[in-house]
């Protein structure tokens, strides 16, 4: 499966051209769609609510979702929009992200249907990768409600809550992961990171840097030779400031 970046995606959809016949978007007479103010989610939904094959209405409110981050509402509406007229779609330039968007809305169906941890984790993986956060955490906190004794998924979701600002959050979940595993080197990396550059607590940032360091070259064989060094100067530079 190939990843595609939301960046990509957000620039992408900024060029659509939305041009069907007979769209309500384009009635002057029941919405002026030149005032910017009326091209809301809001405005946007109630017209598909009553005219469900507006297909000039769906592509505005997917353009809409992505770009307010909503990308899990985007997809589920295009592969539904994909369903009803798919010669549109394939006709759109948004139809490049129809392969990503129906893999993660299947996705979500078979771990919501089977509660299923590992597809919990894969759905949580991939948004991270394309950098939703916000999607990730909600993924990876069903996992981890399921199994709170999962290591990997909960060292993402706190790089997830660390990327959306959640500094907090991102250390008690990397606590928790030291609870169940007291050596382990990313929770104390990911810590003193986030203590030294978010919550700008120095002192304690080197704490967690030092012990990462020493677990670092305990653990050295766990890392190829270049990810090791890669590691080393980092945690030497950190450490000696």
């Amino acid at each position: 499966m190939r990843y595609i970046n939301i960046v990509f995606v957000i620039i992408l959809l900024s060029g659509f051209s939305l041009n069907a016949k007979e769209s309500f978007c384009k009635e002057s007479g029941y919405l002026d769609f030149q005032n910017k103010e009326n091209q809301t989610e809001e405005t946007l939904a109630k017209i598909i609510k009553k005219n469900p094959k507006d297909m000039d209405c769906m592509i505005k409110l997917i353009n809409i979702y992505l770009k307010e981050g909503k990308v899990d509402k985007g997809f589920e509406l295009l592969v539904k929009a994909n369903k009803i007229d798919p010669k549109y779609i394939k006709s759109k330039k948004i139809h490049q992200i129809l392969e990503i968007a129906l893999y993660m809305t299947d996705l979500k169906k078979r771990a919501i249907k089977n509660n299923d941890i590992k597809s919990w984790n894969i759905l949580g993986a991939t948004y991270y990768k394309m950098g939703v956060f916000s999607e990730s955490i909600k993924a990876y906190t069903k996992s981890l409600n399921i199994n709170p004794s999962q290591i990997s998924p909960r060292l993402t979701l706190a790089l997830d809550f660390s990327r959306t600002n959640q500094a907090y959050r991102a250390v008690k979940e990397l606590n928790k992961v030291l609870r169940i595993d007291k050596d382990n080197f990313f929770a104390y990396y990911y810590t003193g990171k986030i203590l030294m550059y978010q919550i700008k607590d120095t002192k304690k940032a080197k704490l967690y840097l030092k012990k990462a360091k020493k677990l670092c070259q305990e653990q050295k064989n766990r890392f190829g030779k270049d990810i090791y060094n890669q590691y080393m100067k980092d945690l030497e530079n950190e450490t000696e400031k």
